[in-house]
């Protein structure tokens, strides 16, 4: 989707994923047919099942084939998606729940053979809502922590009301479902901000983003 002011411009999340497992020694193989894949979600979140459906059965069926029949482990470099793959199983086919029901989701599998290095001081970490709802807030704390030297949870963090698109259309919506958590992030500012969906991300940064370019414009005059 970009980068965010501040990164770089040549590196995508995919391009780090595939760099970090490099160096975990864990091969990634990145199917050559993925263009044209979908979780679903953006379709069951507004409400079109039957495109939710559809999507969401391609992806299961491809799946099974790029895993050779559930023999390789799946990974994925978003919360959201994993989530509606992960809980998709009574919307597929009867041959695909089958399928489903070969394949392995893994959520620990590069982090146990990584040698972290270098390490920031202190990291500020959101917990997007598919994660809390799969129960893995812990594990994405326990990433960060490997890579810090402090974790800052914001106590009131929660939705950040992007709503995987929505964002976009009303900035609104995340500027004041992220006023509270914001505050206490400002009070105790950190090196980095971490988190593991790029559409939050995309609400959260530059809604800070905008903030201080208010902070910083002239009046206006006339």
């Amino acid at each position: 989707m970009g980068p965010l002011p501040g990164e770089a411009d040549d590196v995508t999340v995919m391009d780090d994923l595939l760099r970090i497992a490099h160096r975990a020694g864990v091969h990634l193989a990145v199917p050559q047919d993925l263009q044209g894949h979908c979780c679903g979600v953006p379709f069951s979140s507004k409400g079109f099942d039957r495109a939710h459906d559809a999507a969401a059965n391609k992806t299961i069926e491809s799946f099974f084939r790029w895993s050779n029949g559930g023999a390789v482990p799946i990974v994925l470099d978003t919360s959201p998606c994993t989530y509606g793959l992960r809980t998709c199983r009574e919307h597929l086919t009867h041959d695909n729940q089958e399928r489903f029901d070969k394949l392995e989701f893994v959520s620990e599998w590069i982090l146990p053979k990584l040698v972290v290095r270098r390490k920031i001081r202190r990291v500020a970490v959101h917990p997007v809502c598919s994660v809390v709802n799969m129960g893995l807030a812990g594990k994405l704390t326990q990433v960060v922590k490997a890579c810090s030297e402090e974790v800052v949870v914001p106590r009131d963090g929660g939705c950040c009301a992007f709503a995987g698109d929505r964002g976009f259309l009303f900035p609104e919506l995340t500027a004041s479902a992220t006023e509270t958590e914001a505050s206490q992030i400002r009070q105790q500012p950190c090196d980095a901000y971490f988190s593991s969906s790029r559409t939050c991300e995309i609400g959260m940064t530059l809604l800070e983003y905008a903030s201080r370019l208010d902070e910083t414009s002239e009046p206006a005059k006339g």
